[in-house]
């Protein structure tokens, strides 16, 4: 595939220039940058929003965006400096290394291998805690999952654990590692590895849901999110899209053999040959191009997109949302930057929108634009006419104004979300997703909709109590609350958003007495377990070593 110029690259970026400003309508974000990039280093930028809604402060390519997991790459690059200098093996456990830490024994037998590629078993994490080397004491409990055979299972634990092992080998702190060994020699000349106070007024001011007790619907408002400082080994580095693109010339380079640069030919191999069995998931709307493999390597996602070799990470913070896309056979690569909350796939989305658009100058093949627009305006697989479990009639109507839902004598629209589920500003159906299942029922929290007639889904397993059932909050910012619902027998977690709170409906089961498993699989290392009973109510419970407490809204 031949490469497309720079000026065709720029025409790829304009063709996507409508698509970005409509991000702010369809998604809960101020603004962004999208750069494109080649060996050479940065193409071109398209800034578009604010950076700061407040002041009116428009966005510019210069502004500094936490980036979150991408970060990982550094982390996994500093680790391999030191395998490549012998002081650490793939192979090596890390329990020995960390005896300070007290890990338990599922942590300290984690090899070095397995915690870059996401395949040690270890559970996503709490950040319950500010510092890595405080939450990995906190962690000393966890428990991991079988590692064979091995499984992908993203992990910001098993980073945390990386960046203290390069702190005992070299004696100094991973972000100090980073700036040297990395931001500098890459030319990063504005990026930082550590996230501090005097970072912030550089920084596009992040943004997130006004609400965070419900899923967010387009024409609700947004806030600043909260901010704090970070070196952590999951998400320390801070950078300008123009930082990003020196990032993306220097990946090129190295995917093409190119010698004596910050990252050889030889270190981008492992980084991307080295891979788990499976990787992080893709959103490919109607207009991108088909991922036909997906395998997280060394710090970096490696993925089929059309053929072609590319390297992909995303990047959640609070407040920022970020997505790599480097495509190698190519030789382009696409950075978006943006100041929704992590959670947000508005970059991921506009990452393989321009992707797309560059594939197509490639290969002279128009390719029409993805509609990011939420609203359902097709037909939907569902709609008609439903009745609840209790006996409450609910009616979807879609058509190409948009589809309405019509329940207890109010209308409200319908949305379809990125990852497939669905909400609505009805104000009845504000506290939890829709969710559409295959059998044709839909659920909106304890409540199942059905098909007049249809029967009422069987009750699975042991009736379950109603004491944990209720509404749970903590002050931590990355998933700062969720409600426990029974439905059928069973017990469910819904999160309406957060950084790192499920995208779905997840079962708690039962493996002990209460203690739960979060989510269906057995071989998931997740739990949930509750405290004390007041009044026939948990009133606390700690999620992964997190605490939440019970709050008084339903």
């Amino acid at each position: 595939m031949t490469r497309p110029t720079r000026e065709a690259a720029r025409r790829a970026l304009a063709s996507v220039a409508p698509l970005c400003a409509t991000t702010t309508r369809h998604f809960p974000l101020a603004g962004g940058v999208l750069a494109l990039a080649d060996r050479d280093g940065l193409i071109d930028a398209l800034a578009f929003g604010h950076a700061d809604l407040e002041r009116a402060v428009p966005m510019t390519a210069p502004r500094l965006f936490e980036i979150g997991s991408i970060s990982k790459l550094f982390t996994s690059l500093v680790i391999d400096r030191l395998i490549e200098s012998g002081r650490l093996a793939g192979e090596d456990p890390v329990g020995p290394l960390l005896a300070w830490a007290g890990l338990s024994p599922s942590i300290a037998r984690a090899r070095v291998v397995e915690l870059l590629t996401h395949t040690a078993g270890l559970p996503l994490g709490s950040d319950g805690l500010a510092d890595d080397a405080g939450e990995l004491w906190a962690s000393r409990e966890t428990v991991a999952a079988d590692v064979d055979p091995p499984r992908f299972h993203y992990s910001n634990l098993g980073y945390l654990v990386l960046g203290e092992v390069a702190r005992t080998l070299t004696g100094r702190r991973l972000p100090e590692l980073v700036a040297d060994w990395l931001l500098g020699p890459l030319g990063m000349e504005t990026a930082v590895a550590e996230i501090a106070w005097g970072t912030r007024e550089s920084l596009a001011t992040g943004y997130a849901p006004a609400r965070p007790d419900r899923p967010w619907v387009p024409g609700d408002p947004i806030a600043p999110a909260t901010y704090f400082e970070t070196d952590s080994a999951a998400g320390n580095v801070a950078a300008s899209a123009i930082d990003m693109a020196a990032l993306v010339a220097a990946l090129l380079r190295a995917a093409a053999g190119e010698a004596g640069g910050a990252i050889s030919p030889a270190t981008f191999a492992r980084v991307t040959t080295t891979l788990a069995p499976t990787g992080e998931p893709t959103h490919t709307p109607v207009g991108t191009l088909p991922v036909t493999m997906s395998r997280y390597g060394l710090g970096l996602n490696v993925e089929r997109i059309g053929g072609n070799l590319c390297v992909t990470h995303g990047g959640g913070m609070v407040g920022h949302s970020t997505f790599l896309l480097v495509d190698c056979t190519l030789g382009l690569g696409v950075v978006v930057l943006t100041n929704a909350n992590g959670d947000t796939l508005a970059s991921h989305l506009l990452a393989r929108a321009a992707h797309a658009q560059l594939v197509a100058e490639a290969t002279g093949t128009p390719s029409a634009l993805p509609d990011l627009d939420p609203a359902v305006r097709t037909t939907l697989e569902g709609a008609g006419a439903l009745v609840s479990d209790t006996g409450e009639p609910l009616e979807i109507v879609a058509g190409d104004e948009g589809a309405r839902v019509r329940y207890r004598g109010r209308e409200g629209s319908l949305y379809r979300t990125a990852t497939g589920r669905f909400v609505s500003d009805h104000p009845a159906l504000r506290p939890f997703h829709l969710d559409r299942s295959a059998e044709g029922t839909w659920t909106h929290g304890p409540t199942t909709f059905s098909p007049p007639g249809s029967p009422l889904p069987p009750a699975a397993g042991r009736a379950t109590t109603p004491a944990l059932v209720g509404h749970y909050r903590s002050y931590s910012p990355w998933y700062p609350e969720f409600r426990v619902v029974a439905r059928a027998g069973r017990l469910y977690l819904n999160a309406p958003g957060g950084v790192e709170a499920p995208d779905e409906e997840v079962a708690l089961v039962e493996v002990a007495p209460g203690t739960y498993r979060i989510g269906e699989d057995p071989w998931l290392a997740e739990r949930l377990v509750e405290g004390p009973v007041r009044d026939g109510e948990v009133v606390a419970v700690v999620r992964d070593g997190l605490r939440y407490s019970r709050v008084f809204s339903a």
